[in-house]
């Protein structure tokens, strides 16, 4: 049973009013009405906002809208009004046709300025979420008809099958029934309209819309979270004015700080004389308008740049919000063109420009029937005055950014000489731009570079990177694999990810210039969001981005510097023949051989020449086997190599092979025929560990002849690599490191001293990798810091002498050290770490 109170409701008192046609038969399920109002329009914030976007698709100049606080204990209902076009009794039954929408009526559709939004008729049902009742109250031509449905009349049917319901449409023949009917009164007085206003000739068609019985989720809605609904999904649209409660509803866009802004009769005298030029016509400025011969009525509007992107959004939704809106005699007549066939010759600034344009004088060649322009001369110099526009308002904006750019008041490592222009807008615009299908490039549709951790929070990321304070980027090291991307760019922790694995980032942090390298895949990470923000399509970037990578591998492939990107490329080639000789080659000259790639047959595969001051020139062969698993007694030719040997005149030999015949008797005959033909068996992770560890430990040439001039077997050469990796040796790299870091502990210390040996060899034996050293070692890679430093640093044992700052000296020193320093200019962009 119904509620007694139910009898003040507005819906209940249109009983007594003259029905007017027939009754209307809506057949609707209700667990249709339940799917539809509680899973697709749960939220009674979008049941609002969808009554908002039904205003607006009728061509409403005005919508207000009430809705109750929650502490609101007077007023019971939810009121929407609009001035747009109305309804006639065909527009009540259709408005409750589920499936269509009545506003793309062709007839209807004809009248209408903007392009609709609504497509099924759904959205209505939305309103069972905030209420149980749901009256329209609407004017076309001189008849006001009402329709009450009330969502409790639709049952539940055991059977499945639909059961209508019934509801008369009635006619409010007085008009000083929105004067006497207290309620109403009441409801109108809350929307801000008052009684005599649409009772009257001020509005020729609107429509009111009256939630009453509502629902506890209408009462809990909050003014402060539904204003900020609504003016995220207004669109910066001039002639659509929405008001919550009395106060009018600014596009969220509408408050974006602004490049540009100006009026289009302030076009610069050059800018016309340009126009001149390119229609024929003299243009003038005389007022707020521009005229020519072929526009004497005049163009006049504006124009503004905003610093955040105006793509994207809800209010997208309704319209964009970028662009051009040209309107003739008040209607829009480029929905779907925002730069009215011009091509957008600059795309940062595409998504940021808008610029209401006013041109009645197009009226004559508006073609009626597709809404757009006659092939004319007239429209071919409005294109030409709104290029003019667009140029001058590049120029203006690049000016503004120039400009923010040369602000001095900032001290050092705050001062952006990165603009937000060239990263953070950049991103931000591209994230707007794919709001909401963020698709990629990759196979799995994933970005390349661009990495979000926090999809779920892209709107105050948006936010966050439009505003002028920047968080300084970090650079972070992991391990990918080697197919991974160079680098993974998450601007919501403000990191860029580097694969230490990528074969050219590997060479670059093994030769230490790790600076230089996150120089590149910056710059690589943000090309993908430049080529997105410049439309080039998804699969071109896609191809584009790859045969980058495949470039940048392929470099470091063709001039390998660092002994761990000659290991690493020396192991990958063990089952490539031609590549293997090449990589032993290169590993030759890498230990300090004058090494030569030969290969032919008859030949050895490369020579490796050493000389000695005194000792002399020593010379060996080189070969190598490749293999999959281990090379046969056959395939290793230990009599052929020993040929080459002869042939040469070498010292001796060095193979190396993937392996070697093991416990057989294939093995007992290559350890004989190795010994008797002095060939040193080398296998190419042996070769490979002894290249990686040649700056560590200080390995050359002259190591590699000790083993190749001694040890032949197998047996015997891993024995003495053995041997001489368990020698206690320090890496110079760290040792170079500790001594410096020695120095600044000491630093504010025994001021009235000098900083000895002594000191610092106190210092560096406390690190627990330095408990064993010797003072020796520590004066000898102080001797060659010093050596090293460019000036920075004397070493005059047993005093080491400073010229600069300890700061200064890593610097100097880096190459050496292969270590990280303090730029000598503080960055605004990236931490130091």
């Amino acid at each position: 049973m119904k509620d007694k109170t139910m009898k003040s409701l507005f819906a209940d008192q249109l009983s007594s009013l003259k029905a007017f046609g027939e009754p209307l038969t809506v057949s609707l399920s209700n667990e249709l009405v339940k799917l539809l109002s509680d899973q697709l329009y749960q939220s009674p914030l979008k049941a609002v906002e969808e009554l908002v976007v039904n205003a607006y698709d009728a061509d409403a100049k005005v919508c207000r809208v009430f809705v109750p606080a929650p502490s609101d204990t007077e007023n019971d209902f939810i009121v929407i009004f609009d001035d747009g076009v109305g309804m006639d009794y065909e527009g009540l039954v259709n408005l409750w046709q589920i499936g269509r929408s009545n506003k793309r009526d062709e007839n209807i559709q004809k009248m209408l300025k903007r392009k609709q939004i609504g497509k099924f008729g759904i959205g209505k049902l939305a309103s069972r979420t905030i209420a149980y009742k749901l009256t329209h109250i609407t004017k076309t031509g001189n008849r006001i008809l009402s329709v009450t449905v009330d969502f409790r009349d639709f049952k539940d049917n055991p059977s499945a099958t639909t059961q209508p319901v019934i509801t008369s449409v009635r006619e409010i023949v007085d008009k000083d029934f929105f004067n006497t009917n207290v309620r109403l009164s009441k409801m109108l007085d809350a929307c801000g309209i008052k009684p005599e206003e649409i009772g009257g000739t001020k509005y020729k068609t609107w429509t009111l819309a009256i939630l009453e019985d509502l629902t506890e989720k209408a009462r809990k809605i909050r003014q402060e979270t539904l204003h900020w609904i609504l003016s995220t999904a207004m669109p910066l649209q001039s002639d659509f004015v929405l008001f919550l409660n009395g106060t009018k509803v600014l596009s969220s866009k509408e408050v974006y700080e602004k490049w540009v802004e100006f009026n289009i009769s302030e076009l610069p005298a050059e800018r016309l004389k340009a126009l001149q030029e390119s229609t024929g016509e003299k243009w003038s400025n005389e007022g707020n308008y521009l005229k020519s011969a072929s526009f004497p009525s005049g163009v006049s509007g504006s124009v503004f740049v905003t610093k955040p992107s105006l793509s994207g959004g809800k209010s997208e939704d309704l319209i964009r919000s970028y662009g051009f809106f040209v309107r003739v005699r008040g209607r829009l007549i480029n929905d779907n063109d925002p730069l009215f066939g011009l091509k957008p010759l600059f795309f940062g600034l595409y998504y940021r420009f808008h610029a209401d344009i006013y041109a009645d004088d197009l009226d004559e060649d508006l073609k009626a029937s597709r809404e757009t322009i006659e092939d004319t001369t007239i429209k071919d110099n409005f294109r030409h005055l709104l290029r003019e526009i667009f140029n001058h308002t590049n120029h203006l904006y690049v000016k503004a950014q120039a400009a923010e750019d040369e602000k001095r008041d900032k001290k050092e490592g705050e001062r952006n000489q990165v603009s937000p222009r060239l990263v953070e807008y950049q991103v931000a615009d591209v994230l707007v731009e794919n709001t909401k299908s963020f698709i990629g490039s990759e196979a799995d549709e994933s970005w390349f570079y661009l990495s979000l951790s926090s999809n779920d929070k892209l709107d105050d990321l948006i936010k966050t990177l439009y505003t002028p304070k920047r968080e300084k980027y970090t650079y972070q090291y992991i391990n990918n694999g080697p197919t991974a991307r160079i680098v993974k760019f998450d601007p919501a922790s403000s990191t860029f990810w580097i694969n230490k694995d990528h074969e050219f980032a590997a060479e670059f942090i093994n030769e230490g210039v790790s600076r230089l390298l996150q120089e590149v895949v910056t710059a690589e990470a943000l090309l993908e969001v430049y080529l997105r923000e410049n439309q080039v399509s998804i699969s071109a970037i896609g191809k584009i981005l790859e045969q980058r990578d495949e470039l940048l591998r392929s470099l470091i492939r063709d001039h390998s510097y660092s002994f761990e990107t000659i290991a690493r490329r020396l192991r990958d080639a063990a089952t490539d023949k031609y590549e293997l000789e090449i990589s032993l080659v290169v590993a030759a000259r890498s230990l300090g051989f004058t090494a030569t790639h030969i290969a032919g047959a008859g030949n050895p595969d490369g020579l490796a020449l050493f000389t000695e001051y005194p000792g002399g020139e020593k010379k060996i062969t080189l070969e190598a086997k490749s293999s999959i698993d281990t090379p046969s007694l056959v395939a290793i030719d230990f009599a052929s190599l020993q040929e080459h040997v002869i042939n040469e005149k070498a010292d001796g030999c060095l193979l190396v092979a993937p392996n070697y015949p093991g416990d057989s008797q294939e093995h007992y005959a290559a350890q004989r025929r190795a010994n008797n033909l002095k060939i040193s068996c080398w296998t190419v992770e042996q070769l490979a560990l002894f290249v990686e560890s040649a700056e560590k430990r200080q390995f050359n040439a002259n190591n590699i002849l000790d083993i190749a001039l001694t040890a032949f077997t197998p047996d015997e050469v891993t024995a003495q690599i053995k041997s001489l990796f368990e020698q206690p040796i320090w890496d110079k790299r760290s040792l170079y490191r500790a001594i410096l870091n020695a120095l600044r502990h000491l630093g504010g210390r025994l001021m009235d001293s000098p900083r000895t040996i002594d000191l610092v060899a106190g210092e560096v034996s406390r690190d627990k990798e330095f408990l064993g050293i010797n003072k020796e070692s520590i004066k000898e890679a102080a001797s060659e810091l010093a050596g090293a430093s460019q000036g920075g640093m004397t070493f005059r044992d047993p005093n080491i002498i400073m010229h600069v700052s300890v700061d200064e000296l890593e610097r100097r020193l880096i190459n050496l050290t292969k270590g990280t320093s303090e730029p000598r200019r503080l960055s605004s962009f990236s931490k130091h770490e």
